[in-house]
């Protein structure tokens, strides 16, 4: 069987992985957007691993609210510091973060 190396971020809708036990398919969550919400954060479990949802956004306020580039760098350093804290290896991770206005 020609089946790739395990990874996690590449393997949304992924036939092949999926036949080596991957879920290929994306959980997903319905949230209504309210005028009060000021940050959204996708990202792969590679960053919640070992970071709480409060943990992530308490480090994007104190990088500043004004480059989203920095906040994901900030945030992958972050989880990448942790993942080694914890394991001999550091997950992939993939993270999106948008400042609404």
């Amino acid at each position: 069987m020609d089946i790739p190396g395990l990874a996690m971020a590449r393997s949304l809708g992924d036939a092949v992985a999926h036949s080596a036990g991957v879920i290929s398919t994306p959980e997903l969550t319905h949230y209504d957007i309210k005028p009060e919400d000021k940050i959204v954060v996708l990202a792969s479990d590679g960053l919640w691993e070992f970071m709480t949802n409060q943990e992530v956004i308490d480090l994007i306020v104190k990088t500043g609210l004004d480059d989203p580039k920095r906040a994901v760098d900030v945030l992958v350093e972050e989880a990448n510091q942790r993942w080694l804290k914890e394991e001999a290896v550091i997950d992939d991770t993939t993270v999106i973060v948008a400042f609404l206005k």
